[in-house]
């Protein structure tokens, strides 16, 4: 049965129907996945694709399906090829309009180095610069499935010369420890919860687990999808289309007198493919834990691992189990104000403090939290690549690449997944700290310093870091199923 119309707390019925499946869920039931990027050859031919099409995306108002499952992303440049009016071009945030890929950017999202945008495979400064227009989303049950799905929907874009694909596919695939990413933790808990939403059930990649309490969780629709009222009790503004001809359809856009929302149920969507060096990683962990042994601190690999995440490998927060791995996730219900002020649990730069520090403050947490809340992102991703064994088998191709696929939704990019890369996950003055960088994700500094708090002496290991390798990324809108019929019908 599809869900129906939930009033939020704001009197706000959030409108399903009219939402691509993606926001509602991760297709955590559909362990295979495929990306594929497009560019527009033929804007005339691309709109009737998209009208042929636009009925078989997958909306937030169903059930969980078998699949296949379809959804579709366009970048700034991709809109403006469809035929998108300047005037409604203009009306887009700086970021999605500028693209992923500037210098400014690259500083702030840490992309430099060995993940220096000219190194992309794609959306970088190659020969798909600019050329990068539509995402084709597709999740299925099996490989089979998927490859069908493939065919179809490839031999309909390029009929009559609409798209072209961009490189090859990108390949998503669930674990066959369902949940878990290369380095071998949990993925997707501590999800923000979303006002007014159905209660939560299987829409994430990982197995059941407890929902983080709404005191540290929930935020208001329009943190996530543009129209609603944001955490500032205004509506997230998104793009707008003037009201004339084909805009009837879409809803009045109360902050632009005479235009409608093109944005309303939509949202946009950040697409990084990130590499992950596992045998580096695992190689990391044994250093320090031989370094700790050393000093005489007895702290096991797998200790050192739950301390730059965070959390224990099965998700279990390190706050709670300081000690050793539970194995579940029965509890994830933690402030660190009362329960870890000064990191002696889950070190002040673990990973997961990092991405989301709750009400990390000794003056004013609950003033902390709430201002965590305004940049929080709803997880999407997914990883691609063979598992490694940890240790590597006897001739395992352990330099295969394998990573994670890092897709989020929010309603502003710079004030969330922005603000999240540079003024937490990037800055090295984090919480007080002195030259460390996120010791999971964060590129290697040049001590690769990660302190671990403790009583009555610190740990600090150094040479940590640089796991994570930035393969491609770009900005992408994700459109309501109104405003995807608005785009299909663009006169041109």
């Amino acid at each position: 049965m599809a869900a129906k119309a939930v009033t939020s707390s704001a009197a706000e019925a959030l409108e399903f129907a009219d939402m691509q499946g993606l926001v509602a869920r991760a297709y955590g039931n559909l362990p295979f996945a495929r990306y594929v990027l497009c560019r527009i050859n033929e804007p005339a031919a691309a709109r009737a694709w998209l009208r042929g099409l636009t009925d078989s995306v997958f909306t937030a108002d169903r059930p969980s399906d078998d699949g296949p499952c379809l959804n579709l992303a366009f970048t700034w440049d991709g809109l403006r090829r469809l035929g998108l009016p300047d005037d409604a071009l203009a009306t887009f945030p700086k970021a999605m309009a500028e693209g992923m890929v500037t210098p400014r950017r690259s500083r702030i999202l840490g992309d430099v180095g060995a993940s220096d945008p000219s190194t992309w495979r794609w959306g970088g400064g190659g020969p798909d610069r600019g050329a990068l227009h539509v995402l084709v989303m597709i999740f299925a049950g099996t490989e089979e499935a998927l490859d069908q799905e493939h065919r179809t929907r490839r031999a309909d874009y390029q009929a009559g010369g609409a798209l072209e694909e961009v490189g090859e596919p990108i390949e998503g695939r669930l674990l066959a420890d369902k949940g878990r990413e290369h380095f071998g933790f949990a993925d997707g808990l501590s999800q923000p919860l979303v006002k007014g939403w159905p209660k939560p059930d299987q829409k994430s990649v990982h197995p059941p687990a407890p929902p983080t309490p709404v005191r540290f969780a929930e935020v208001d629709p329009g943190e996530i999808i543009l129209g609603y009222t944001d955490n500032f009790g205004k509506p997230a503004e998104g793009p707008t289309v003037a009201g004339a001809g084909g805009a009837a359809p879409l809803p009045k856009a109360p902050w632009a007198k005479g235009r409608r929302d093109l944005g309303r149920n939509g949202s946009f969507l950040v697409f990084r493919q990130l590499a992950q060096d596992v045998v580096g990683f695992q190689r990391a962990l044994a250093s320090a834990s031989h370094a700790c042994a050393m000093r005489g601190d007895g702290l096991s690999p797998e200790q050192v691992g739950a301390k730059m995440m965070g959390r224990w490998p099965s998700g279990a927060p390190i706050v709670l189990h300081p000690h050793r791995d539970p194995g579940t996730v029965e509890d994830n219900d933690f402030g660190y104000a009362e329960k870890d002020l000064h990191g002696l649990a889950c070190p002040l730069g673990a990973h997961v403090r990092r991405a989301n520090p709750r009400d990390s403050s000794e003056d004013s947490p609950e003033k902390t939290l709430k201002a965590t809340l305004n940049h929080r992102i709803l997880r999407r991703g997914r990883p691609y690549g063979r598992a490694i064994a940890d240790p590597p088998a006897a001739g395992e191709e352990a330099s295969a690449e394998r990573g994670l696929l890092f897709i989020c939704l929010n309603s502003d990019i710079e004030r969330q997944f922005e603000f999240v890369q540079q003024t937490w996950l990037n800055n090295p003055f984090f919480a007080g700290l002195n030259g460390e960088v996120d010791p999971v994700v964060g590129p290697l500094t040049e001590t690769g310093a990660f302190t671990i708090p403790d009583d009555p002496v610190r740990r600090r290991v150094t040479g940590v870091g640089g796991y994570v390798t930035v393969r491609g990324g770009a900005y992408f809108f994700l459109p309501g199923i109104k405003a995807l019929r608005f785009l299909s019908s663009i006169p041109g």
